[in-house]
C-alpha cells in the first residue's frame, strides 16, 4: 500500500499563503483513495519518476512544514487576534473573515501522516531503532494538537487522521467523534512525559533524520528541553481547571531539563536554517491592507509618559517591534478606538520603503497618523516562526514560584526568574534585529547594557510587586505577552487561560468587550457539518457559536 503525504519536498518549499483550501473531509477521502488503488490505477498512480513510497524522512519534513503558518493563520493573526489581545491594533476591520481554517487544515493532514509514519516503524524488523525519532513525532504532534484545541475547544483527535484504514466493513474511520479539550490536553501531557523520559541521546544505533531534522538539527538534548519546557506550559495552561492532572506534571518538569539560555533556546521554524522556505505570505499579510498599527496597550506598557517624541520609552523593545507615524511621532492607535477616533492611512508596509524607508506612500488625508509595527518584521523572511522560548519558560517558573504552585510561594524566587526572562526576551529581540540582512534604519548596534535591562526590570510599571501575589503574577503575565509579540497565539491562550488577566487598555474597555468580547473560539470549519455531520452536531447541538468559551477559561 501506497501512503499519500502532504509536502515531501526534502527542502520544505512552503508556499503558505498557497496551501490547499480543499474540505477537511474530501482530502482525507482522497488520501484514502490515494493510498489505496492498487488496481485499475497503477500507471495513473506511478509518479514518473523516484518511489511510490515516501521515506520516514520526507514524511517528517511534511509534517514539519504543516506547522507553518499559512497566509490566511498569518491573516488572522494581523487583523483578529492582535486586537483580541491587545498586543496591537487595527484601525478599520479586515476585510477577510475571522477564523481562518488553515490551522485546522494542516493539522489533520498532519495526523494522517504522523499515523503514516508510526504504521512505517511499527512494521520495521526492529522498530526500537526509530525510538527518538517517534518521540520527535510525538512532541511536534503535542504542539500542533495543542495550539489548535485553544482555538477550538473540542476536536476529533484520538480517532482522527486514520483514513487510510478505511473500508467498506470500517467506514466511521471516516467520521471521528470529538474529544474534549481536557481529554487532549491530558493525552498530550502523557505523550510530552514519554518524550522527556524516553529520547535516548546516548545510543549510536538510533535511527537519525540527518538533514531533515530542521528543528532541532538531532540535537536530543535539546529534544528533551523542549518537550519539557512545552509540558510545562501545557499543565500551567489546565492548571485552573484540573490541578489533580497539572500538578505532578510541573512538579516533575522542574526537576527535568528546560529551555533556560536565549542564545539557543528558543524553539521554532528558522527560515535561514531550512532551504528554500517560502515565507512571502509574512509580507503579503502585513501590507495588503496595511491595518496594523501600534495600540495603545502595550505603548502604556513601554513608555512612561505620551510625549510624542519618544522621550518616555525606557524598554528599547519599543523601538525594535514599532516605528513613529510619517512624522516622526510616536502616536498609538487607541486599543478602543471611539467615533471620534481620527481616521488612519498610508501604507507603511509598502516594499518602497526598503530604498527609501520614509516612503509610507500616504499624503494629505491618506498619511500615516499613528505609529505602526515595525517595517522590518513583515519585509524580513529570516525571523523564526517561533514554537516556545527561553524567555517564556523564565515567566513559567516566575508564574510557578509566585503563585505557589510547586510548593510556598516565594516571590524572592519569582523575581529572579521574572528578571531572567525580561533579559532573555530583551536579548533575543535585540539580537534577531541585529542578524536581520535587509534591517537598515533604526537597526540596534549592540546587545542592550546592563544598565538598560535594569532599567527595564526597575520601572515602576515592571518591578515585581513583592507585597502582592496577584498583582506579581499579573506583572509576570504581562512580561510574557510582551515577549510573545511574534506569537499573538500563544498571547491568545494566555489571555484565555488566565481570564483576562494580560494587558488591558481601560480607556473605553466596554468598546473592546462590545467589539471583540464574544471572540472566545473559532468555529469549525464547513468541512465539518457537511462531512462529519453527526459527530459535529454531538458536540456543538446545532449551535457552533464564537462566544462559546474554551475548556481551559475560567
Amino acid at each position: 500500500m501506497e501512503v499519500n503525504i502532504i509536502n515531501t519536498n526534502k527542502k520544505i518549499r512552503m508556499t503558505n499563503y498557497k496551501k490547499s483550501r480543499l474540505p477537511l473531509a474530501l482530502l482525507i477521502v482522497m488520501a484514502a483513495g490515494i493510498g489505496s488503488c492498487s488496481k485499475n490505477f497503477q500507471t495513473i498512480n506511478k509518479p514518473w519518476t523516484g518511489s511510490t513510497v515516501a521515506t520516514l524522512p520526507q514524511i517528517y519534513v511534511a509534517f514539519v512544514s504543516n506547522l507553518a503558518l499559512s497566509g490566511g493563520d498569518q491573516n488572522d493573526d494581523n487583523g483578529w487576534l492582535y486586537p483580541i489581545t491587545q498586543q496591537g491594533m487595527v484601525y478599520a476591520h479586515p476585510d477577510f473573515p475571522y477564523a481562518s481554517t488553515g490551522i485546522w487544515s494542516s493539522f489533520y493532514l498532519n495526523l494522517s501522516n504522523y499515523n503514516a509514519f508510526m504504521g512505517i516503524v511499527a512494521a520495521s524488523p526492529d522498530s526500537t531503532i526509530y525510538n527518538n525519532v517517534k518521540l520527535m513525532m510525538k512532541v511536534l504532534r503535542a504542539y500542533q494538537a495543542i495550539k489548535v484545541t485553544d482555538f477550538y475547544g473540542d476536536m476529533p483527535y484520538s480517532k482522527a487522521g486514520n483514513a487510510v484504514d478505511y473500508s467498506p466493513s470500517n467506514p466511521t474511520v471516516l467520521k471521528p467523534p470529538y474529544d474534549s479539550q481536557q481529554s487532549i490536553y491530558v493525552s498530550c501531557l502523557k505523550d510530552l512525559e514519554d518524550a522527556v523520559n524516553g529520547f535516548n541521546a546516548s545510543d549510536p544505533n538510533q535511527y537519525s533524520f540527518g538533514s531533515s531534522d530542521y528543528v532541532l538539527e538531532n540535537d536530543i538534548s535539546g529534544w528533551i528541553k523542549f518537550a519539557n519546557s512545552l509540558r510545562l506550559r501545557l499543565a500551567l495552561n489546565i492548571y485552573g481547571k484540573d490541578p489533580a492532572d497539572a500538578t505532578p506534571q510541573i512538579t516533575d518538569a522542574l526537576t527535568k531539563p528546560l529551555l533556560s539560555d536565549y542564545t539557543i533556546d528558543n524553539i521554532g521554524l528558522y527560515p535561514a536554517n531550512i532551504p528554500n522556505m517560502d515565507l512571502s505570505a509574512r509580507q503579503y499579510t502585513f501590507g495588503t491592507e496595511c491595518r496594523l498599527r501600534m495600540g495603545t496597550t502595550m505603548w502604556q506598557m513601554m513608555s512612561t509618559t505620551n510625549n510624542p517624541d519618544g522621550s518616555g520609552i525606557f524598554d528599547p523593545r519599543c523601538l525594535i517591534f514599532f516605528e513613529p507615524n510619517n512624522a516622526g511621532d510616536w502616536n498609538p492607535f487607541p486599543q478602543n478606538p471611539t467615533s471620534s477616533t481620527p481616521p488612519e492611512g498610508g501604507d507603511p508596509y509598502n516594499t518602497l520603503r526598503d530604498a527609501d524607508w520614509a516612503n509610507k506612500n500616504g499624503t494629505g488625508s491618506t498619511v500615516d497618523l499613528y505609529a505602526n509595527f515595525n517595517y522590518y518584521w513583515s519585509r524580513d523572511q529570516t525571523i523564526p516562526e517561533l514554537f516556545i522560548t527561553a524567555a517564556e519558560v523564565h515567566f513559567l517558573k516566575a508564574e510557578i514560584d509566585a503563585r505557589g504552585i510547586a510548593g510556598t510561594a516565594d516571590l524572592a524566587a519569582a523575581k529572579t526568574e521574572y528578571n531572567a526572562g525580561i533579559e532573555a526576551s530583551m536579548n533575543f529581540w535585540t539580537q534577531a534585529a541585529i542578524n536581520s540582512p535587509v534591517w537598515v534604519v533604526n537597526k540596534p548596534a549592540a546587545l542592550p547594557s546592563g544598565a538598560m535591562i535594569s532599567a527595564v526590570e526597575d520601572n515602576p510599571i515592571n518591578l515585581l510587586d513583592p507585597s502582592d501575589v496577584t498583582h506579581a503574577t499579573a506583572q509576570i503575565y504581562a512580561q510574557e505577552w510582551i515577549d510573545m509579540i511574534r506569537q499573538p497565539w500563544d498571547a491568545w491562550t494566555l489571555l484565555k487561560r488566565t481570564g483576562g488577566l494580560t494587558p488591558m487598555d481601560q480607556n473605553n474597555a466596554a468598546g473592546y468587550t462590545q467589539t471583540y468580547g464574544n471572540y472566545n473560539r473559532y468555529q469549525y470549519p464547513n468541512s465539518e457539518p457537511t462531512f462529519n455531520n453527526a459527530n459535529w452536531l454531538a458536540e456543538t447541538h446545532n449551535s457552533d457559536l464564537i462566544s462559546t468559551k474554551i475548556w481551559i477559561a475560567p
